[in-house]
């Protein structure tokens, strides 16, 4: 298949690359969202529609369309300032159940995009099993892709309901902890065979219906009144699980 050109940044594929890459409603509605770079799209191996420069193919990648654009439409699509010169649609990934799974990061109304990719990051890297996103930031946002570095297609997601999370943490025999400034101290707290860590939003931290029902867990910390939700995870992540 010969590649088509795309010159105008009027065109409706460019407008649809934008679409997706900042509306939420809209990525999900279609079940599509916007990556770029060499590595995070031939990590995808399959993708809907390819956008490249003249001259920089990528052979490892099947595409069903293929385009030539400029570096205007790049910077249009991705975002970016110096993009590089591949961006794509992909299929957002079907949500897991997260059943049998016994080491899951739970993420309660994490706002920042940033923190949220690095998180997912940071559990996949530590071996971790999977991740459950409770009314926080999409996990296909632009930055929170970005921070991920490609996390986001290989740690099994699921996006839900309070009860839904109650549902699978007496399905699944978990041991939820949460993560607070008051908690016991990490290094008290004996090994454990599984566990379910809940994380808390930047400002307000976990919500009350979870506090007032799970134990908590804290960082001993000097000099300093608390750490970043994505650093106080890793932190959490990585003891845990060692």
């Amino acid at each position: 298949m010969l590649p088509k050109k795309i010159l105008s940044l009027q065109h409706p594929i460019v407008k649809n690359f934008v679409k997706l890459r900042e509306n939420r409603k809209w990525r999900h509605e279609m079940g599509r969202v916007v990556i770029s770079g060499w590595k995070q799209i031939t990590e995808a191996k399959k993708v809907d529609i390819l956008l490249t420069e003249k001259g920089k193919p990528l052979p490892e990648v099947e595409a069903n369309q293929i385009y030539f654009v400029t570096d205007a439409i790049l910077k249009k699509v991705t975002g970016l300032l110096a993009p590089e010169p591949y961006a794509a649609t992909i299929e957002i990934p079907a949500q897991s159940t997260l059943a049998q799974k016994r080491w899951i990061l739970c993420l309660d109304g994490v706002s920042d995009p940033g923190n949220l990719g690095t998180l997912l990051r940071s559990a996949l890297a530590l071996g971790w099993e999977g991740a459950f996103l409770l009314d926080s930031c999409d996990p296909y946002n632009e930055k929170a892709l970005r921070a991920a570095k490609g996390a986001t297609f290989r740690l099994p997601l699921r996006m839900g309901t309070l009860l839904s999370l109650f549902d699978l943490i007496e399905t699944e025999d978990l041991i939820p902890r949460i993560a607070a400034p008051t908690g016991e101290p990490l290094q008290n707290l004996p090994k454990q065979e599984n566990c379910l860590l809940i994380l808390g939003n930047e400002a307000s931290g976990v919500r009350p219906e979870l506090k007032e029902t799970f134990p908590s867990l804290s960082i001993p910390i000097i000099g300093i009144e608390s750490l970043n939700v994505a650093a106080a995870g890793a932190i959490l992540l990585y003891t845990l699980k060692k």
